[in-house]
């Protein structure tokens, strides 16, 4: 399979793609589709967005009676240019490592069960894996042409998410930073993970499944934790 088939394999034969990626790792397309094409559309939002209600927006989540003065020695540090640049660095350095350490996981996951598929095989599997999460790119892309006066809060380029979707908790909201970290895209990229490791280790549906989702449950878990923390604050 070429890397454009299977990338579209990915969202309708996943079984079929992985084994495609098990063969051939074909990993600059997804891993550049996904840094750059995040990164253009996290640039594109801070240069239309506008930034005095943003910054009103993300130091509310603090609380609303936070100091008028540190609210405003807070804004000196949340301009235009240093939050873009933030968030495109963030995406060009991020992203990689966390694709770097989902596939450490995995390799180290793998030699428990006696396989010896190489690091480079699985950062490919990682990265792959990661491909629904794309979705995102397009969806971001229309709510920003969609958005009026440019108020649009950060959390609403993923409207797939389960926030955006069903709860719609307020960025203060102790639970919001959950809600909004899982979506659709996320959801569908941990079932392509579970048939891949499958495809790929020969193991059980349920094995592949805890191996998948044994780091989500810890970390959605300490997301939630860190919640109760804070609602019983």
């Amino acid at each position: 399979m070429s890397p454009i088939s299977t990338l579209i394999s990915i969202f309708i034969e996943p079984g079929k793609a992985m084994q495609a990626v098990r063969e051939k790792s074909m990993i600059w397309l997804p891993l550049l589709l996904l840094v750059l094409g995040t990164a253009a559309v996290q640039a594109w939002y801070y240069q239309v967005v506008d930034i005095s209600w943003l910054q009103d927006h993300i130091l509310s989540a603090g609380g609303a009676n936070a100091d008028p003065q540190a609210m405003e020695a807070a804004k000196s540090f949340m301009s235009r240019n240093i939050m873009m640049g933030g968030a495109i660095v963030g995406t060009l350095l991020v992203l990689p490592i966390i694709l770097l350490i989902t596939a450490v996981y995995y390799l180290l996951a793998a030699k428990v069960i006696g396989n010896d598929i190489t690091f480079g095989k699985w950062f490919a599997f990682s990265t792959w894996s990661a491909v629904p999460t794309l979705l995102l790119i397009p969806v971001g892309i229309a709510k920003i042409l969609t958005s009026s006066n440019g108020q649009l809060p950060p959390e609403a380029l993923n409207p797939l998410s389960l926030n955006q979707l069903l709860l719609h908790l307020p960025v203060s909201d102790a639970w919001a930073g959950l809600a909004n970290a899982i979506s659709l895209p996320s959801l569908w990229s941990v079932v392509v993970a579970i048939i891949g490791y499958k495809v790929w280790t020969s193991k059980s549906t349920l094995t592949s499944a805890i191996v998948v989702l044994l780091p989500l449950v810890l970390i959605y878990g300490g997301m939630a934790a860190f919640a109760l923390l804070r609602s019983a604050v």
